[in-house]
């Protein structure tokens, strides 16, 4: 199941890259990040998973 990410959401993963935890990210892009396993749900929020720091090499 590969999907693209769009800028949107590219754009919340390198702002997680910032903070270690954000909780503000917009309740339909966090659960396409959780769905694709590039986030995980924490206790103070969203965090990047090894999958979201590889994406986001990938990607730039």
């Amino acid at each position: 199941m590969d999907e693209i990410v769009g800028f949107a959401e590219l754009r919340w993963l390198r702002e997680l890259t910032v903070t270690t935890r954000k909780k503000s990210i917009p309740e339909l892009i966090g659960a396409r990040l959780l769905r694709r396993g590039l986030v995980e749900r924490s206790i103070g929020g969203f965090a990047l998973t090894a999958r979201g720091r590889i994406a986001l090499v990938k990607l730039g």
